[in-house]
C-alpha cells in the first residue's frame, strides 16, 4: 500500500492531475483484486499436459485377446488445494476391465463402461498421483478395429465450486486380426488294409481349424481326384458336392477356433495293370489366400505264387517198391494282381530216387549240379493264371532193404522271394529182417502168445521177415534165466528181447529177482538189443499175493536201463477167469489178450515196412 500513498502525495503536489489519478487508481486496484481472487486463484488445477496426461503400452496395433494398460498422470498444478478429486476414464469399446491399480477407493467396476477413482477428499496444490487400469480386447474383431481411450475427466471442488478437467488421450489402436487356417489337412485311410489293392475303398477326411483372431470368410475347399479312382457320390459329407472329377465344399464363414471336417470315399479303379501313385489334391481358398494339401496311396500291386503247389504219386498204382517210378507235377499258381515277369521252377532230386532223363517239360528246363536236380527258368505269368510242369523219377534199389519214404523239397522264386512248396511224400516199402527172442517161464513154455504175436507182425508187416523165438522153461525163475543167456539167447543176436519172469520168483524176497532181471537187461542191451519186459500177473495164488512189489522192482529197472514196460496186468486183470486156467496160466483167450498187448508196445518201435527204429 506504500505505492499508493506515494501515488496520492504526488497527486497532491501536481492538483491538475487529481481527479484522472483518483480514477486511474482505482481501476488499477480493481484489476488487480479480480485477477487474483478472479482468476489467479481459480485457475484450472488439471489442465497443464505436461503434467496432466494419459498413455498406455499398447502400440499401434494390437491382437484380439491382448492386455493393454492405461496409466494416469495428474498433477495439482493450480494455485490452490481441491477437494473431493474424482478422475473418470470410460472403458473402450470392444474392451473388458480386468483390473486397476487406483492408488485410492474404485467406485466404478467398468461393467457399465465407467471408471471412477476416488484420488483424494484434499487434493493439495502440486500433490502428484499415478492410476492405472487393465482392460483386455475381445477375442474376435475385424481387422482394422479402433480401439480408443477418449478421454478422461478430472472432476473436483474449489471452495464449493465443482470443476471438470477433461484431458485429450488421443489414444488409439488399431486391430491386427485375420483368420488361420494353415492347419487344414487331407489324410487318406485304405478301410480294406494296409496295402492298397484294385478295387479298394479309399476314405478321404479333410479337416480345418480357424486358429486366428477374425472369422474367415467365403471359404471354398476343392478336392480333385485321381484319374485312378471313381467317386462313391453318397460318401460326400458337409453338402459337397461332385462336380468334374472333383468335389467342391462352398462352406461360407468359419468362426475363430472352430473345428470343420468333410470326407468323402472312392474306390480304386480295376483295371490298373502297374503300382500307380493315386494322388489327390484338395485346395482350401479363403479371400486372397490359398493353401493347397495333398494324400497319396501307391497302389501295390504284386504277384502272388504262394498257392504253388507239388503232387507226386506211384505211377504204377498201388504200394511203391524200389525201381518203381514216381510221377511229379509241379504247378505254378499266380493268384496275385500283377503278372509275374520271370520266375523259376527249383525241383532237387528227392533223396532215394534218380530223375528220370528226358522226361522233363521241355520249356526252359535246365540241370544244376549245385542242387542236384532240375531248374526251369519260365517268364509271364498272368494274374490268375497256372502253369505246370512235370517230370519222373525212379525209386533207387538202396531202399530194398529198410524201406524209406521219397519226400519232395522244391521251390519257387519270383519277384517276391523264394517259396517252400509244402513237402510231399510217398512211403516206399522194403524187406525188413528182425531176430526177436520171448525168454522166461512157463507163461510162454505152456502158452502159444509169442506164436500168436508172431503172427500179427507177419500180417501188419507183410514185406518184413520175423524170426520170432521163444525161449522158456516151466517152473524157471529169474536167475536161470540169467543164467542161460549167454547160450541160448545171446548166439540169436536178436533185436528184440522180451523178458517175461517173476511168476515163479514171487515170494518174501526180490533181491534176487532184482539182480537177475538187471543182468539180462544189461546183456541184451549190450547186444544192441531193444528190450521190453513184461509186468506180472495177475495172480491168485497162495504166497503170491505180493506180485506188485515185483512189478515195482521191474519199473525201477526198466526206467534204470531205458527199457520198456508192457503193462498185460491191467488187460489180463479185466476178466482173470476167463483168461486164467488156474489162477496164474494163460487160457487161449488170455494169450491172445497178451499177444495184442505185446504187439502194440512192440509196434511202437518198429519203422513204416516194420523194421526196428
Amino acid at each position: 500500500m506504500e505505492i499508493f500513498r506515494k501515488i496520492l502525495d504526488y497527486i497532491k503536489d501536481n492538483g491538475k492531475w487529481f481527479y484522472p489519478s483518483v480514477i486511474f487508481i482505482v481501476i488499477a486496484v480493481a484489476s488487480s483484486f479480480y485477477y487474483y481472487y478472479g482468476i489467479y486463484l481459480p485457475e484450472p488445477n488439471f489442465s497443464d499436459e505436461n503434467f496432466n496426461y494419459v498413455y498406455s503400452d499398447a502400440g499401434e496395433y494390437i491382437k484380439p485377446g491382448s492386455s493393454i494398460t492405461y496409466v494416469i498422470n495428474c498433477r495439482n498444478t493450480g494455485n490452490r488445494d481441491v477437494e473431493n478429486l474424482i478422475v473418470e476414464a470410460k472403458i473402450p469399446e470392444h474392451t473388458s476391465f480386468v483390473s486397476s491399480d487406483s492408488g485410492g477407493p474404485l467406485t466404478g467396476d467398468g461393467n457399465d463402461g465407467m471408471l471412477a477413482f476416488e484420488v483424494a477428499e484434499i487434493f493439495k496444490k502440486d500433490e502428484k498421483a499415478t492410476l492405472s487400469f487393465v482392460v483386455e480386447v475381445d477375442e474376435t474383431l475385424d481387422k482394422d478395429t479402433a480401439i480408443e481411450l477418449n478421454e478422461v475427466k478430472f472432476k473436483y471442488q474449489v471452495k464449493g465450486e465443482s470443476f471438470n478437467d477433461n484431458i485429450a488421450t488421443n489414444l488409439v489402436s488399431k486391430i491386427e486380426s485375420s483368420p488361420d487356417l494353415s492347419n487344414f489337412k487331407v489324410e487318406v485311410v485304405d478301410e480294406n488294409g494296409d496295402k492298397t489293392l484294385l478295387g479298394d475303398i479309399l476314405l478321404y477326411t479333410l479337416t480345418v481349424k480357424n486358429t486366428g483372431d477374425m472369422d474367415a470368410l467365403d471359404v471354398e475347399i476343392r478336392s480333385d481326384l485321381s484319374e485312378f479312382v471313381e467317386i462313391i457320390e453318397d460318401s460326400i459329407s458337409g453338402q459337397g458336392e461332385y462336380k468334374d472329377n472333383y468335389v467342391l465344399w462352398q462352406i461360407g464363414n468359419i468362426g475363430v477356433n472352430s473345428p470343420r471336417t468333410f470326407s468323402f470315399k472312392v474306390i480304386v479303379k480295376e483295371n490298373l495293370v502297374g503300382n500307380e501313385l493315386i494322388e489327390n489334391t484338395s485346395t482350401l481358398k479363403c479371400g486372397s489366400d490359398i493353401i493347397e494339401k495333398s494324400a497319396e496311396e501307391k497302389l501295390d500291386l504284386t504277384s502272388d505264387l504262394a498257392t504253388s503247389e507239388a503232387y507226386i504219386y506211384d505211377a504204377n498204382g498201388g504200394e511203391l517198391y524200389p525201381g518203381e517210378t514216381i510221377s511229379v507235377r509241379v504247378v505254378v499258381r499266380n493268384t496275385g494282381d500283377k503278372k509275374e515277369d520271370s520266375y523259376s521252377v527249383i525241383c532237387p532230386t528227392p533223396a532215394g530216387a534218380t530223375y528220370i532223363s528226358q522226361s522233363g517239360t521241355a520249356e526252359g528246363i535246365r540241370w544244376s549240379d549245385e542242387i542236384r536236380g532240375l531248374v526251369w527258368d519260365l517268364k509271364d505269368l498272368g494274374a490268375g493264371e497256372e502253369k505246370e510242369i512235370a517230370f519222373r523219377i525212379k525209386v533207387n534199389g538202396e531202399l530194398a532193404g529198410t524201406g524209406g519214404a521219397i519226400t519232395t523239397n522244391f521251390k519257387v522264386e519270383g519277384s517276391g522271394g523264394e517259396i517252400n512248396l509244402p513237402q510231399k511224400s510217398l512211403s516206399v516199402r522194403g524187406n525188413a529182417s528182425v531176430t526177436i527172442v520171448a525168454m522166461g517161464d512157463s507163461l510162454i513154455a505152456r502158452s502159444n502168445w509169442v506164436q500168436m504175436f508172431d503172427n500179427l507182425l507177419e500180417a501188419n508187416y507183410p514185406y518184413a521177415e520175423y524170426n520170432t523165438i521163444a525161449s522158456a522153461k516151466c517152473g524157471e525163475l529169474a536167475r536161470g534165466g540169467l543164467a542161460r543167456y549167454d547160450s541160448t539167447v545171446g548166439p540169436h543176436r536178436p533185436g528184440i528181447v522180451i523178458i517175461a519172469y517173476g511168476t515163479n520168483d514171487v515170494g518174501p524176497h526180490y533181491s534176487e529177482f532184482s539182480v537177475s532181471l538187471e543182468g539180462m537187461v544189461i546183456k541184451a542191451k549190450s547186444q544192441g538189443a531193444r528190450v521190453f519186459i513184461n509186468l506180472i500177473g495177475p495172480i491168485d495164488y497162495p504166497d503170491k499175493e505180493n506180485y506188485n512189489e515185483y512189478n515195482n522192482v521191474i519199473r525201477q529197472i526198466a526206467a534204470k536201463h531205458g527199457a520198456v514196460v508192457i503193462d498185460v496186468l491191467t488187460p489180463l486183470s479185466q476178466n482173470p477167469g476167463g483168461y486164467l486156467t488156474d489162477g496164474m496160466h494163460y487160457s487161449s483167450a488170455g494169450a491172445s489178450v497178451v499177444a495184442h498187448t505185446v504187439f502194440n508196445y512192440v509196434s511202437r518201435y518198429l519203422g513204416s515196412i516194420g523194421q526196428r527204429l
